[in-house]
């Protein structure tokens, strides 16, 4: 019974975990809702991860977060200092424009 409970408790455990991190240069990426006129546009990335262990769903939020660290580290190897997310994430998955503001 035991067993049962601690196998029942793993995937509970794996859901919760962040599996992205956030690099020296992508902490310097700011997520905004709307980019500014200062700003200059450089591309766009799209990120992905699992939203799914098996037959259960990541936490959103974990999810989301974790889909903006990608991208904030992403925005810095293109040269930018800010991302604006669009559209909303769905199946783990979400665009960002990046953006160099001054």
């Amino acid at each position: 019974m035991k067993y049962c409970s601690v196998l029942l408790l793993v995937p509970v455990l794996l859901a919760s975990c962040t599996w992205v991190d956030l690099t020296q240069e992508g902490a310097r990426v700011q997520l905004l809702e709307t980019a500014n006129s200062s700003c200059q546009h450089l591309g766009t990335v799209t990120t992905s991860v699992k939203d799914r262990l098996g037959p259960m769903n990541r936490d959103d939020t974990k999810v989301r977060g974790e889909l903006v660290t990608l991208a904030r580290n992403r925005a810095a190897v293109l040269g930018g200092n800010a991302i604006v997310m669009s559209p909303p994430p769905a199946d783990g998955e979400a665009g960002f424009d990046v953006y160099r503001c001054g």
